[in-house]
């Protein structure tokens, strides 16, 4: 079974590798994949370059045993979209392997805003991640999604290549990336959320607005 984690990664964070992990020990994977992606169609520009959330990326997990870092996104001109990116990789692994994409609870509820998203449960699974006492609450188009498609074994994931919902219970760490750019634009120090080398390289590269090393 092959696991993708998307995200801007703008920074990568300890939250984020954090939540990968536990994915992976919940649905029984021995990897997961970082899938950058690189020209988000959701939100504003970055505030790093792509070059620079890349190497970010790859400085993150480069001694982790379980994540990887997928740069499918990089290559194709244009929005990112996890449909096409899922297409991309059913193109190479076939049609029987199971595929699953991660995702928060937030992103799941803002799914019918996806290019094409109805297609995404064609090409793959969707694992959701739910902080314990995030609001639940499902427009009427996600609440019969979800009824249609909900499945609640990481077990039965293995039995067909996609089109099945796992919502998980998971506690996260406080972190996000909007809160490491606030430390950092404000001169402070941001090491605890990140991992080492992300650090190092932001305080390198005068990343965010912070200071120069």
């Amino acid at each position: 079974m092959i696991a993708l984690f998307g995200g801007t990664f703008d920074p990568v964070h300890l939250g984020h590798l954090h939540a990968a992990r536990r994915v992976a020990e919940r649905i029984g994977v021995t990897s997961v994949r970082l899938v950058l992606s690189a020209r988000p169609s959701h939100r504003g520009p970055p505030g790093a370059s792509l070059a620079d959330r890349w190497c970010m990326l790859e400085l993150a997990v480069a001694d982790d045993d379980v994540l990887r870092a997928d740069d499918t996104e990089l290559a194709r001109k244009g929005p990112s979209y996890t449909v096409e990116t899922l297409a991309a990789l059913r193109a190479v692994e076939g049609g029987a392997e199971p595929i699953v994409w991660v995702l928060g609870w937030d992103a799941y509820r803002l799914l019918p805003s996806w290019h094409r998203f109805r297609e995404v449960l064609d090409l793959a699974h969707l694992v959701v991640v739910r902080r314990p006492g995030q609001d639940e609450a499902l427009d009427e188009t996600m609440t019969q999604l979800t009824q249609a498609h909900a499945v609640q074994a990481a077990s039965e994931l293995g039995r067909w290549p996609a089109g099945c919902v796992l919502r998980i219970t998971e506690a996260m760490l406080p972190i996000s990336s909007t809160l490491v750019r606030a430390r950092i634009a404000a001169g402070e120090d941001a090491r605890d959320l990140l991992p080492p080398a992300v650090w190092t390289y932001i305080k390198s590269r005068n990343l965010y607005g912070g200071p120069t090393a």
